[in-house]
Formats: structure tokens, C-alpha cells, sequence
């Protein structure tokens, strides 16, 4: 029997127009819903200027769990070495 372990990684997106930009946040340990909604509000606070400028963040189904513990691994090695 194969045991599904994959957990859902969900990721904020900004983007400029149609161009991607990078990941502003990546996680696992929140609910869908609530990643929707922070993207919602995120957009929501947003002057008319930034706006206009084409920047929008979108909601995104990330990488796999395997992604993220190596983006972990670099932010904490990238930590490490500033200090």
C-alpha cells in the first residue's frame, strides 16, 4: 500500500503585469483559505500608484515539500553566514 505524504505548499507570488517577479511567502502550515485571503488583503493594500504600475501578488500551489525544506536549508544558511 502507497501512503500519500505529500503536503500542500502554498506560496504568494508577485508579479508586474504578466512578468513573474519572485515568491514573497512559501508555507505549509496554514489552510488554503487563509493564504487566499492574505493575498486578498495584500492586493487590497496596495496604493493606486503601485497599482497602476501593474503590481498584483497572487496566490499559488508551490513546489513540492521537498522544495521547501531546501529553501529552509538556504534561508538558514544564508542567516548563518551574515552574522
Amino acid at each position: 500500500m502507497i501512503i500519500n505524504n505529500m503536503v500542500n505548499v502554498y506560496e504568494i507570488h508577485r508579479y508586474t503585469g504578466d512578468d513573474f517577479q519572485y515568491v514573497v511567502a512559501r508555507t505549509n502550515k496554514y489552510a488554503e483559505e487563509k493564504i487566499r485571503k492574505d493575498v486578498e488583503r495584500m492586493n487590497a493594500m496596495l496604493s493606486d500608484e503601485l497599482k497602476a504600475q501593474g503590481i498584483r501578488y497572487v496566490f499559488a500551489i508551490g513546489s513540492s515539500p521537498t522544495e521547501m525544506i531546501k529553501h529552509q536549508a538556504s534561508k538558514r544558511e544564508r542567516k548563518q553566514s551574515s552574522v
